[in-house]
């Protein structure tokens, strides 16, 4: 067998078929943001600072959401699209989703903590209101956050982030996605296939020295 093929061949087995767990609406904020539009910043609910309140979206209860380098939440850039969420103290993004696959599924999203005010923010994820995890968002830039919980086709979950109280700090949320969690034998699968690659490409060197 050719390299080439070695290589395909190792890739499809190493690629986990992973299946969206559900149908997360807008978890990168991006149409709640392109609603308003939000120019620097928008709170459910209410105006502030001469921003408009903000549009109607898949994220309820009361957060907001923050334009991608806004100047006053300290210029904070997301790599993913535009705008992002906040959780400004004890605010709170939620959505309900419904699962479309059984067992344990991972959320993952993105934080942020504001840089010009406040210090550290913290905040809960619960899930039906079940805390699933605590966690303190960072000064760094946005970084990846996850959790799991089990899931059953058919049953609906609120997903919420729930702010902390904390003398106005913030934190931001971006890119929320759920899956599934890969079995035991699909991490097997995954570990053989990088174990082809790496055997492919030994062979390979070994035949260009000779």
């Amino acid at each position: 067998m050719s390299l080439s093929r070695l290589i395909a061949a190792a890739a499809l087995l190493a690629t986990p078929v992973v299946v969206n767990a559900t149908a997360i609406v807008d978890g990168s904020f991006e149409a709640k943001g392109s609603s308003t539009p939000v120019n620097d910043y928008c709170y459910d609910g209410f105006a502030a600072g001469g921003n408009a309140p903000c549009g109607p979206g898949a994220w309820g209860t009361a957060g907001g959401v923050i334009k991608s380098g806004s100047g006053p939440w300290g210029g904070t850039t997301t790599p993913d699209g535009n705008y992002f969420g906040m959780l400004q103290n004890a605010q709170v993004l939620s959505q309900t989703v419904v699962a479309t696959s059984n067992g344990a599924l991972a959320l993952t999203w993105l934080d942020a903590n504001r840089t010009n005010n406040g210090g550290a923010h913290s905040y809960s994820v619960t899930v039906n209101g079940t805390s699933v995890g605590s966690f303190t968002s960072g000064f760094g830039g946005f970084v990846a956050k996850s959790a799991t919980f089990n899931g059953t086709t058919g049953q609906s979950y609120m997903i919420a982030f729930n702010g902390v109280f904390g003398g106005d700090t913030t934190s931001f949320i971006d890119n929320v996605a759920l899956g599934v969690v890969p079995e035991p034998a699909t991490w097997a699968m995954m570990l053989g296939g990088f174990g082809l690659v790496g055997f492919a490409m030994r062979r390979r060197a070994v035949t260009v020295a000779a």
